[in-house]
């Protein structure tokens, strides 16, 4: 009797141990799938804290406008934060403006310029923006939808910023804009938000965004 209950001690034990490595094994697994997916995503940027006066490593978006867009390998990775749109509630004509502006038709990137990467323009020329009242916005490149989110914008002194809460991990941005006098062109920089300062595109607004690159009269 004695050596039955030594005998089921034991096994029950065993099986306590192989329950408790199997949870902690795929934890490390799926750990280890995250950061390999993460660094296909984000790069490390060392990043100078002007009040500190020292410099600390960042995460910023390895691709300029989306991880779907890029020459090989693109990612579309659900962010776990979903986006939450509102809609904006413009009070002063400019501000009515400025809504009325970005929810015209779609906005188009015609050049991308990025500091040491002159291959970006080609890349994401094409891109598109569609801005809706309802503060959701929808992306892609030509025919492509890539995906959607929400869309916000703010004052900040005398400049404007225009705020993208992707649905894809990677691809939330802050732009500061400026929009021409006919309202058919704008103009994007890349904010510290995002460590995109080295990043500007000039967007021109098209009824229906362009199926290829001969429609835009480009080579």
């Amino acid at each position: 009797m004695k050596v039955q209950v030594i005998i089921a001690f034991v096994a029950l034990a065993s099986l306590m141990m192989r329950c408790k490595d199997e949870p902690s094994g795929a934890t490390t697994s799926k750990s280890q799938e995250s950061q390999d997916v993460l660094s296909q995503i984000y790069e490390s940027k060392l990043v100078f804290d002007s009040l500190t006066g020292s410099t600390h490593e960042a995460q910023r978006p390895l691709d300029a406008l989306s991880t779907a867009i890029r020459p090989s390998n693109p990612i579309t990775v659900i962010d776990k934060v979903k986006p939450a749109p509102q809609a904006p509630q413009p009070v002063s004509d400019q501000q009515k403006r400025i809504v009325r502006v970005l929810t015209t038709n779609y906005w188009v990137v015609f050049a991308l310029d990025r500091i040491n990467r002159r291959e970006s323009n080609r890349i994401n020329q094409g891109a598109w923006f569609k801005f809706n009242p309802d503060g959701t916005y929808q992306y892609g490149q030509f025919e492509r939808t890539i995906g959607s989110g929400a869309w916000s914008w703010e004052y900040r002194g005398d400049k404007a910023y225009l705020l993208l809460d992707s649905e894809l991990l990677g691809d939330d941005r802050e732009w500061q804009f400026l929009i021409g006098k006919d309202e058919d062109v704008m103009v994007w920089v890349g904010t510290p938000r995002y460590h995109t300062t080295d990043i500007q595109l000039k967007l021109q607004n098209l009824i229906q965004p362009p199926r290829n690159r001969q429609e835009m009269g480009l080579d």
